[in-house]
């Protein structure tokens, strides 16, 4: 049988690795250190899926390409002056304004792949809360199962995390997403006192995913 629990070195390796780039870019420590006493995560029901308005004049939609140069199953809508920047050191992309380094600018989202199983995301949501509970240094506040996609066909799973106390606080807001039997994460990342003001930001490029139609075989 499957083994289809997510553990938490699994999604802690998003979190950890979206934490350890904002560190080394802003000067916040890497290493999180002991979040204050949370409240237990609330089951969250799926998030029904809003069908993505066409491009607008302001925005361009792109494709997600991985570090190898592997496309992605998903397109994402941008602002039309932002610029996308391969990160081959991080092993990802990133989404950010133009004329700045992405990795320094918190309105940036990032992509990467991720090993992570998402075929049963309820499981994933699941497994992700029963971590929380045993991790004190971590919060995840908001994890429920998303939908994408005009019918919302594809479900991934959308996860806020909170860590850290003081000058190494931070917030993190990932759309986790299925390919095959792995997944791609974007991810938006700031200090607490500047997440609600971005959380806009990463929700519009985060919310603008569309799943890629698979290409049928020729002569079909």
């Amino acid at each position: 049988m499957r083994e289809t629990r997510l553990t938490p070195s699994l999604f802690l390796l998003a979190a950890t690795a979206a934490m350890a780039m904002t560190a080394a870019a802003t000067g916040w420590a890497a290493k999180p250190q002991a979040a204050p006493a949370k409240p237990p995560a609330a089951a969250a029901p799926a998030t029904p899926a809003a069908p993505a308005p066409p491009a607008t004049p302001t925005g361009r939609r792109i494709d997600l390409i991985g570090p190898d140069g592997k496309v992605f199953p998903y397109t994402v809508e941008i602002p039309a002056d932002w610029q996308v920047v391969p990160d081959p050191e991080k092993k990802g992309l990133w989404l950010g304004p133009a004329g700045v380094d992405p990795g320094k600018d918190p309105r940036s989202v990032f992509v990467r792949p991720s090993p992570a199983d998402l075929r049963k995301p309820e499981e994933t949501v699941l497994s992700i809360q029963e971590n929380d509970k045993k991790d004190d240094t971590w919060a995840a506040p908001l994890v429920a199962v998303r939908p994408v996609g005009p019918a919302g066909g594809t479900r991934g799973v959308l996860v806020q995390m909170e860590s850290g106390q003081g000058a190494r606080a931070r917030s993190l807001l990932v759309l986790k997403l299925p390919v095959g039997s792995e997944s791609v994460d974007l991810m938006g990342v700031a200090p607490p006192i500047l997440f609600p003001s971005l959380r806009p930001t990463y929700e519009k490029i985060l919310f603008s995913v569309q799943p890629v139609p698979p290409v049928p075989p020729a002569g079909k």
